[in-house]
């Protein structure tokens, strides 16, 4: 995990996504990572991530 991920709260579940939860999808799909996969990441469901 890199540094950015380590400074984040877990994602509370019903709220909008922050800034560095957005910042955290843009790059794991850049890096071609799964939708299912970035979710784990965040803890929220895939929908979430939906492009």
């Amino acid at each position: 995990m890199d540094s950015l991920h380590s400074t984040m709260n877990q994602h509370i579940k019903g709220k909008h996504l922050s800034f560095e939860e957005r910042v955290i999808i843009q790059l794991r799909l850049k890096d071609g990572y799964s939708l299912r996969a970035i979710a784990r990441e965040l803890n929220c469901s895939p929908s979430t991530i939906q492009l």
